[in-house]
């Protein structure tokens, strides 16, 4: 079960336009019938001071914001209003309305708050925290905190009147408030962005499930639900089985396992609160604050093994290509022997096949031809071995000034030779061929390499464009193609960004992708070392 990553460096870039789109209407009349029906539901666990001990309405709400942008949060707010309209939740009349129309915004309001507080908090930072699923659990937890903490400035406005002002009374109503909101989020949110990835994916992902030694799994779990059966009997509610349980099986199997075991047990908890209706409201408050631990619990302990997951394939990919470079700079050193072996003899060669060409000029025909091409071999072996020495040799390791141009046209003639062959094509734009960067050549080239043959790859025409210009200090160069209807699956594990972006970073530069309806664009900027005379 997988949820989309916070954006990161390298992400598009979401323009915040509020204007709705048009495939955005029937997602809101879909989120609004939703809407409704979840929040009818949640009146079996309402309570004095709060709304619901479970809200599964806040968990529809962070995934839709989750999935779609946080530029739908205002029409997200206006179709909750709507909705509350429709239902009577809202007053039309009278001198409640609008206090309830700006409580019933508040929840809305604070859950973009706190996603865009995740997003950047977590910007530009490296660490477990930021590797995907982490940053979905930061935001589950943040979103009831702010929802809560928006509360008691509202009431100093608007609700004198309430009930329940005083101080124990605000406290126990807040902590409801959270705890309903953290249940109905981790309960119905993951399977919402799951199912709403594999389709954005074109195919229904399966998630990891556990497999195997099932009996080390069901133990734990049965003996997490001895935490309902003890509330049952009156000895009140005992977390402890439940948390190590829940913990067990989500480090054990990830964030598809621990779902399944916040299920089971949201089930056997919800039911029984829902039914006892001899349950007190601080009773049944204790019992959904000892749930709330739990699935925090849980989820966390599985969003933590599957970034262990990720991890250790990151670092395992990244040990693979050490030992490839390991392999090449063998390989170049052997070179650099053999180059030096043979390019003594070779420049003996060349100097007597021209000894040897002007020797026979007005001689027999066919023998100042064959004298000829002898040296027009030798020059070309001679140019070869030259330009081997310069790739394999010393100076390959120390930056240079080159001629963007000539980078950018020496990359794309390499990728042209073999997309051509496949009937895929490059468009090169006119570049300012005055502009000069320090670089290292063969390995900038090299990055250019990896994101063409990507654009190419991801074109669904098969086609990709490049073109450059100057930003201040830096300039730019635009790697595009057409965006392709759906995501492809399978199309590779993103090596050959992951080397571009080291070998850009290394001379000082940065890629960003930064795409629009249309194209799929990476941007590599360089510093420019200055213009040609």
């Amino acid at each position: 079960m997988s949820a989309p990553a916070m954006p990161a460096r390298a992400a598009p870039r979401r323009q915040l336009s509020l204007a709705p789109r048009a495939k955005d209407l029937p997602l809101l009349l879909v989120y609004g019938f939703a809407f409704g029906l979840l929040n009818w539901a949640a009146h079996l666990w309402g309570g004095p001071g709060f709304f619901s001990l479970w809200y599964p309405a806040a968990g529809l709400r962070l995934a839709v914001l989750w999935h779609c942008g946080l530029r739908l949060t205002p029409w997200l707010i206006v179709t909750e209003l709507v909705t509350d309209c429709v239902t009577g939740a809202i007053p039309l009349t009278g001198s409640a309305t609008l206090s309830s129309v700006i409580g019933a915004a508040r929840p809305g309001v604070t859950c973009g708050v706190a996603l865009a507080a995740t997003g950047a908090l977590l910007r530009g930072k490296a660490g477990v925290l930021t590797q995907p699923p982490m940053p979905l659990g930061l935001a589950a937890i943040a979103a009831p905190i702010f929802n809560a903490l928006a509360v008691p400035p509202l009431e100093f406005l608007f609700w004198k009147t309430s009930s329940y002002r005083s101080g124990v009374d605000v406290v126990i109503s807040l902590t409801g408030l959270a705890v309903g909101d953290v249940l109905g989020i981790l309960i119905l949110a993951p399977p919402i962005l799951w199912l709403a990835g594999a389709i954005d994916g074109g195919t229904l992902t399966k998630p990891r499930l556990p497999r195997g030694r099932l009996l080390a799994d069901a133990l734990p779990l049965v003996a997490s639900l001895l935490t309902a059966a003890l509330a049952r009997a009156g000895l009140g509610v005992q977390a402890a089985p439940s948390l190590l349980g829940g913990a067990w099986i989500g480090l054990r199997h990830g964030r598809a396992a621990a779902w399944l075991a916040i299920s089971a047990q949201a089930f056997v908890f919800l039911t029984y609160s829902a039914s006892a209706g001899s349950m007190t409201a601080a009773d049944r408050l204790e019992l959904h604050i000892g749930l709330a631990a739990v699935v925090l619990v849980t989820w966390l302990a599985g969003s933590f093994a599957d970034t262990q997951t990720a991890s250790q394939a990151l670092l395992d990919r990244r040990n693979r290509l050490l030992f490839q470079a390991e392999r090449l700079k063998t390989l170049r050193a052997m070179s650099v022997a053999v180059i030096h072996e043979v390019s003594q003899p070779l420049s003996t060669l060349a100097i007597e096949a021209a000894h040897l060409r002007k020797l026979t000029e007005g001689q027999d025909t066919d023998l100042a031809e064959s004298a000829a091409l002898i040296d027009r071999k030798a020059q070309a072996l001679s140019e070869m071995v030259r330009r081997l020495r310069r790739f394999g040799g010393r100076d390959v390791d120390e930056p240079s000034l080159v001629p963007l141009a000539m980078l950018v046209k020496t990359a794309c003639q390499i990728v042209a030779a073999e997309a051509g062959s496949q009937g895929r094509t490059v468009d090169l734009a006119a570049l300012p061929p005055d502009l000069v960067v320090q670089v290292q050549e063969i390995e900038l080239i090299q990055a250019l390499v990896n994101l063409l043959r990507n654009a190419l790859a991801a074109s669904p025409q098969g086609t990709a464009s490049v073109a450059a210009a100057t930003a201040g200090e830096f300039v730019k160069i635009i790697i595009a193609n057409p965006r392709p209807v759906r995501r492809t699956q399978g199309a590779g594990m993103g090596v050959g960004l992951i080397i571009a972006r080291t070998i850009v970073e290394a001379h000082g530069g940065t890629i960003v992708r930064d795409d629009d309806a249309a194209e799929t664009r990476f941007v590599l900027s360089l510093p420019l070392s200055g213009v040609l005379p």
